[in-house]
């Protein structure tokens, strides 16, 4: 019987997954994206951790979640209030239900939303965007 190895971010196999919080500039968004930066990572890491794998299972932990927080620039051009881009190491298993992974995203930052914007004026727009691709990472 061959014993599963979990992988997290202490091993060189896999990328640590990094998460891009770009939110629009003159909208008084800066409070409440500080404030979705720091729950990104309790919504993202469940999301990227499978156990089905025959011979590894891979469980991300919070503290495995990089999150930049970035104001965009009065240069963009055609930019949501709120732009999250999830970058991970491209498994099989991930890929089979993206769909399904991007979704418990979407309602985590949808309820977050619901909670905290109320000092913002209008709607919040934005999206979710999960990138899955061949990643390799070595820690400094």
């Amino acid at each position: 019987m061959t014993m599963p190895v979990i992988i997290s971010r202490r091993l060189p196999e896999v990328a640590r997954p990094l998460v891009l919080l770009r939110y629009r500039t003159g909208r008084g968004l800066e409070n409440l994206a500080a404030g979705l930066a720091k729950e990104l990572p309790g919504l993202v890491a469940p999301s990227l951790t499978f156990s089905e794998r025959e011979r590894h299972e891979v469980w991300v932990a919070t503290e495995d979640i990089t999150v930049h927080c970035v104001e965009g620039t009065e240069a963009d051009v055609n930019a949501e209030d709120l732009e999250i881009i999830v970058w991970a190491h491209d498994f099989l298993e991930r890929k089979v239900n993206l769909e399904e992974r991007k979704d418990a995203i979407v309602d985590g930052v949808r309820k977050f939303l619901q909670d905290h914007s109320h000092d913002v004026p209008g709607y919040v727009s934005g999206f979710v965007w999960i990138l899955l691709q061949p990643t390799a990472f070595g820690q400094l």
